[in-house]
């Protein structure tokens, strides 16, 4: 496989910033985060559950929007693009942040503001547990776990794994990131990119037991 359009994606703690940053270094490739500090209405958010869920998603709707034209605009001119979030993730946090009526509305936002996008070439879904995940947050930003809301990290955890568990949109890598540290080992690093080149099919899976 020689991908132009690789997407990183995983529950809060996984790495997927983190790898998506080495992955466009490796490749030369234009990286794209989603950047979850610069919604305005997350922390609102994380502090009040019951208030600004709509707004946060409607933020990062918008975003995701922008970020499908450059990467349409980027791939056609022969460039390669690294992201850290797909398109639709939306259909993983609005089960969790909205209520129903909020659903709808955003569901009616969507359609008009996401175009067509291009499904990626392979998406790299970095499986992990929740208690390490939250060990991985508390490492890089002590105290950040008390800003979430209670359960909050194990709902996202949870919603993932179905997610990813039925995706068929586009090549999927699974991979054991509680067993590999790809963005900081050079070995796992290369275990990774020897499984994009000879991945084959719609699915394959990384552990490193198996390696």
């Amino acid at each position: 496989m020689n991908p132009r359009y690789i997407v990183v994606e995983g529950a809060i703690g996984s790495g997927k910033t983190a790898l998506s940053r080495r992955l466009a270094e490796h490749f030369s490739a234009l990286l794209l985060s989603e950047n979850p500090d610069h919604n305005p209405f997350l922390m609102k958010f994380y502090s009040n559950v019951s208030n600004n869920g709509l707004a946060a998603e409607l933020f990062f709707l918008t975003r995701r929007a922008e970020s499908v034209n450059i990467i349409e605009d980027h791939c056609a001119q022969g460039g390669m693009v690294v992201a850290d979030f797909l398109p639709e993730k939306d259909r993983i946090f609005t089960p969790i942040v909205l209520n129903d009526d909020e659903q709808q509305l955003f569901a009616d936002m969507k359609q008009r503001i996401l175009p067509q996008y291009a499904e990626p070439d392979v998406v790299i879904y970095l499986q992990t547990a929740v208690e390490n995940n939250r060990k991985r947050l508390q490492k890089r930003h002590e105290g950040i776990i008390s800003l979430f809301p209670e359960g909050y990290l194990g709902r996202v955890h949870d919603e993932y794994s179905h997610f990813f568990h039925l995706y068929q949109s586009a090549p999927l890598l699974t991979v054991n990131a509680d067993e590999l540290d790809l963005a900081g080992n050079d070995d796992h690093f290369q275990l990774l990119l020897r499984a994009l080149e000879d991945f084959q099919g719609t699915r394959s899976y990384l552990n490193l037991s198996e390696k």
